[in-house]
């Protein structure tokens, strides 16, 4: 149990310090004194330091699938849905900012067998949203000719959020999660009253 918990301090040590560092510029000592133990220690935990990155986008990515792929797979209302689907993405990305920074912007910094690893992840999640988009169009809710593009958009402007969010700052995550929601799916429903 010591074990686990300890490996646990080690990811969520290297988590803050590849968000605020960047990955390249983290040591394993960096981690290991964040962590509170010693360099060669740590390698008693983890093989190296691509498979502390690798554990973190596995974490992020699993938080955003368990967030949003009950509401997708929902009855709930197409755009009540969608709203809701907003926000929990919105929840993830300001709950676990170092997870969700890290799965939003390393992807470069992967050997070739972490990159496929990654795109593997990062592609179900996308698969969720299309998904999504497709249950609003057919449905006659979502006006929009193109679902993979309409992705695109809904998801960059979601995924956007870590660079700018601060848990201190005005915006709390209900109002983000709020205004994004009302403001995409007025791209969405372009019929719908303003």
């Amino acid at each position: 149990m010591a074990r686990a918990s300890k490996k646990s301090e080690i990811v969520e040590a290297a988590a803050y310090l590849f968000s605020t560092k960047g990955y390249h510029a983290t040591t394993v000592r960096d981690i290991a004194e964040r962590a509170g133990i010693l360099s060669g220690s740590l390698y008693a935990h983890i093989d190296n330091k691509e498979a502390l990155l690798r554990e973190i986008v596995k974490q992020a990515a699993n938080q955003f699938m368990s967030a949003v792929q009950p509401i997708v797979d929902s009855d709930l209302p197409i755009t009540v849905k969608f709203t809701e689907a907003v926000r929990a993405h919105v929840g993830v990305v300001t709950n676990s900012l170092d997870g969700a920074r890290i799965y939003l912007d390393e992807k470069a910094t992967f050997s070739d067998e972490g990159r496929q690893e990654f795109l593997t992840l990062r592609r179900a999640y996308e698969n969720l949203w299309t998904r999504l988009i497709e249950q609003g169009i057919k449905q006659s809710v979502f006006w929009i000719e193109d679902p993979h593009l309409a992705r695109l958009l809904v998801l960059s402007a979601l995924n956007g959020i870590h660079r700018w969010y601060r848990p201190q700052g005005r915006l709390t995550p209900e109002v983000i999660a709020s205004r994004y929601s009302s403001w995409l799916l007025r791209l969405l429903q372009p019929e719908m009253p303003r």
